[in-house]
């Protein structure tokens, strides 16, 4: 079957809209007609060579459909079912899949890039992107990693679930749980870092101060729940924090950028006994310098965050429970709706920080 398709041929060029060749499906895939894909950061920086990724490739990890088909082995969605696409396939079965850590899965990457997936016109294999590859107008992907979901939610509003705000809300809510009363801050005001600061707002914090330098975000964040704003090139964000903590520092601080410098920024910025959560996704080569003194004489607990901690099954529905009851307003994160031939402008958009979330609809 051939679809279009926002193929990577190589790191730093722009994406091409090709024709692309879907495999057959294999007993244990579903294939999901795309209607709608956030433009998440990751997906500029493996486009930029920050991320790791093979070429040539369909990008997009965002995603949320209409199921078309399903394997011979596929029992829990059938064609028409509206789902969420999920980036870690967890199998189930490993060692941290049986903890109950599915977004740790260990064998997740290797099944998603050993799966049939797709040819260009050529007749070339593709890479898919994390399993996904929703930069399309259908994908092929493994049957595991689709949640289904009520079918009259909006497919954009889903699809910001995939990864955005699973990431940034539930690193509020599930591997640094803010607590009520608490006091909180957010460095970099993106689509991932503007859920976690919702999803801030959903705990019961207290304070929420909200860190980046572009302006307009720094009023959406206002207008979804900050308490202050702070512009880290005109403040010293550090002694902004502190001064909105009653001279402490945050209880909790949630880094959304990736870089060494926020990273350390961040860990300044808590308080003694709180707690840095890293959410941003950080290049393999990104190194942090840290005071052992620091982390130890003042108790400091600093956790890395990979996708939220979520476990899809149970939190996307209640993710989409909260926008429902007005409590997680995911329509204000969504910047513009663009058609799939525009995804090389989402990129440079986010380049220049301009918006929060860009989302592809396929008419």
């Amino acid at each position: 079957m051939t679809e279009r398709a926002a193929i990577l041929r190589a790191v730093d060029e722009p994406l091409r809209i090709e024709e692309i060749t879907l495999a057959p499906l294999a007993p244990d895939q579903v294939r999901v007609r795309i209607a709608a894909s956030g433009v998440c950061h990751s997906d500029l920086s493996q486009a930029t060579g920050g991320l790791p990724v093979g070429t040539p490739c369909v990008l997009g990890h965002e995603g949320a459909g209409v199921i078309e088909a399903v394997g011979s082995e596929v029992h829990h969605v059938k064609p028409g079912d509206h789902v969420v696409i999920v980036w870690v396939a967890a199998c189930g079965n490993c060692w941290f899949c049986r903890q109950g850590e599915v977004h740790l899965c260990r064998n997740a990457t290797r099944d998603v890039y050993t799966m049939p997936y797709a040819t260009d016109s050529a007749g070339a294999a593709l890479f898919t992107s994390m399993g996904v590859s929703s930069f399309a107008t259908a994908t092929n992907c493994l049957a595991r990693a689709v949640v289904p979901i009520d079918p009259d939610i909006p497919l954009e509003i889903a699809s910001l679930i995939g990864c955005g705000v699973s990431t940034g809300a539930g690193a509020a809510l599930n591997t640094a749980p803010v607590e009520h009363g608490s006091s909180v801050a957010v460095i970099g005001l993106g689509g991932v870092g503007l859920a976690a600061m919702m999803a801030a707002k959903v705990r019961g914090a207290a304070e929420i101060v909200a860190i980046d330098p572009v302006e307009s975000r720094r009023a959406a964040a206002i207008d979804l729940g900050a308490t202050h704003a702070v512009d880290p090139g005109d403040d010293d964000a550090v002694a902004a924090i502190r001064s909105a903590t009653g001279g402490r520092g945050a209880d909790f601080v949630f880094e959304a950028v990736g870089r060494p410098a926020t990273i350390e920024l961040a860990v300044k910025a808590t308080r003694r006994g709180g707690t840095t959560c890293i959410v941003g996704a950080a290049a393999p080569d990104a190194m942090v310098s840290l005071s052992a003194y620091d982390l130890y004489m003042h108790a400091k607990t600093l956790v890395g965050c990979q996708y939220g901690s979520i476990v899809p099954n149970r939190d996307f529905p209640m993710l989409l429970n909260l926008w429902r009851t007005g409590r997680l307003p995911l329509d204000k994160l969504i910047s513009e709706r663009i058609p799939l031939d525009d995804v090389n402008v989402a990129f440079d958009d986010l380049r220049s920080g301009s918006g929060i979330r860009s989302v592809i609809v396929n008419g």
